[in-house]
């Protein structure tokens, strides 16, 4: 199902390829757009982001947007068709993978899922460090299960800007959203249970769902717009999965977001057919317009959503500290947590509810959106110069990383062992299912900075892929 941005970005799109709109002519306002079209200010302005990300048009400071002279057009990625079970033999060759990915290289940026320290604010994580420190000397000597009170409180009020409204005493603070993932996928399942996730999704699911002994249902996601709630409602007919994780807002690797609306349908669906939702929402906050998107749970009135939360991952990563608004399970995933868990140092508790509590965080994460917006586009802009014509690039409005589906289907993996030769790398689409269906995509990371390895990298990505598909065509010749 298209949407409605979407159905206005392939007008617009298609009236520049047939010459309507001419390379360097202006493209109609927002307010013109609005009524010849008779939809809303957002729905244009995420429509002419989707043409800019593509390369099609660019924006022009105070004047608006334009047509790029010599445009090329990355359409958005395909979905995988139908929801799978991995076998035994993909399993196998998953693990092969993942090893060889991890092989050291000398610039690894682009392969990484991370964020530069510089975009962080550690001089002032260091400063309320010593401040909480010489408070209290004995922070020092203490930890905690479930968290302490005054990170629960600031965690509770901070909900409000989510559209949820979380109490103090159901908030677990934990080791980061793995360690939260990793309970409620304990509370919720069994060894040998079956549970469904989005596809492609993170490569550290599908390890903890290995690690646990669970089986992964994957369900198709959009690149764009994120998990197939079809998809999913077609899959529960035929099976019974003891939960559903997902991660609706700028996940890892394709950085997509579904529409509200169909976060709203699939806490319905969820719901009518008994089956509790586990959402991550680690990067929801790393939106790149005014707007932030909301969480599934925000739309869950039936206690039906475990809402994963991450911290440090947008301040700073070595203090790991995430947190599970738990509603009704939470004794009985305190209890577990002492079990399967490790108590949070009481020092980092009290240092993130200060960063809370003392109006330093919103500040910084309005400047961390706008430097990895910027730092989006540049990428985006780099991929299009140098990448095959064909070449299809999602096209999401926050996060950090970039999502490229090669034409001609050209093999990823192969293209990786390629660049790493190089001492380059990128992480390929395979590592993100254990199906086929990305074999030849790939994830770059957008987290840091442009330098001028990360460039020569994206130059080096782009040349071999080039000529892998020389040599494909070459192939199909003779």
């Amino acid at each position: 199902m298209t949407t409605r941005y979407q159905n206005l970005a392939d007008d617009l799109a298609n009236r520049i390829h047939a010459g309507v709109l001419q390379p360097g002519s202006r493209v109609p306002s927002v307010r013109q757009l609005c009524t010849l079209h008779t939809v809303s200010p957002a729905t244009v302005t995420h429509a002419l982001h989707l043409l800019e990300d593509a390369g099609l048009i660019e924006a022009r400071p105070r004047l608006g947007f334009f047509v790029r002279q010599h445009s090329r057009r990355f359409a958005p990625p395909s979905q995988c068709a139908e929801p799978t079970l991995a076998t035994a033999i993909q399993l196998e060759g998953h693990r092969k993978l993942v090893i060889e990915f991890t092989e050291e290289v000398a610039h690894p940026w682009l392969g990484m899922s991370a964020i530069a320290d510089e975009l962080f604010p550690l001089a002032q994580v260091k400063k309320l460090l010593v401040q909480q420190l010489q408070r209290d000397p004995q922070l020092l000597n203490r930890a905690s299960y479930g968290g302490e009170p005054s990170l629960r409180e600031q965690l509770a009020r901070r909900s409000l800007i989510l559209g949820c409204n979380f109490q103090p005493d159901e908030i677990i603070v934990t080791h980061g959203d793995t360690e939260a993932t990793d309970l409620c996928l304990r509370l919720l399942s069994r060894p040998g249970d079956l549970v469904a996730i989005q596809t492609p999704g993170p490569l550290r699911v599908l390890e903890m769902l290995e690690g646990l002994g669970l089986h992964a249902l994957e369900i198709p996601a959009h690149p764009c717009d994120g998990l197939s709630v079809d998809a999913l409602a077609h899959a529960l007919q035929h099976n019974r999965p003891a939960a559903c994780i997902i991660n609706a807002n700028f996940p890892s690797p394709t950085g997509s977001r579904m529409p509200e609306s169909e976060k709203a349908r699939l806490v319905e669906l969820a719901q009518r057919h008994g089956i509790p939702l586990i959402e991550v929402d680690t990067f929801g906050d790393l939106n790149h317009g005014e707007q932030r998107p909301r969480p599934i749970k925000a739309y869950d009135r039936h206690d039906n959503v475990l809402y994963c939360g991450e911290l440090s991952t947008l301040v700073s990563p070595g203090l790991g500290i995430g947190y599970i608004a738990a509603g009704r399970h939470r004794l009985t995933l305190a209890a577990s947590q002492v079990v399967h868990g490790e108590p949070v140092p009481a020092l980092i508790q009290h240092t993130m509810a200060a960063l809370l509590s003392g109006g330093q965080f919103e500040p910084h994460m309005r400047r961390l959106r706008s430097r990895l917006a910027s730092q989006m586009q540049a990428y985006r802009k780099m991929v299009i110069e140098h990448f095959p014509v064909g070449t299809r690039m999602a096209c999401g409005d926050g996060g950090f990383m970039l999502w490229l589906e090669l034409p001609d289907n050209l093999d990823a993996a192969e293209l990786q062992r390629r660049v790493l030769a190089t001492g380059h790398t990128f992480a390929p689409g395979a590592l993100f299912s254990l199906g086929s269906s990305f074999a030849n995509c790939l994830r770059l990371n957008a987290g840091y900075p442009l330098s001028n390895q990360i460039e020569e990298g994206i130059r080096i990505i782009g040349r071999l892929a080039h000529a892998m598909q020389a040599e494909q065509h070459k192939a199909v010749q003779a």
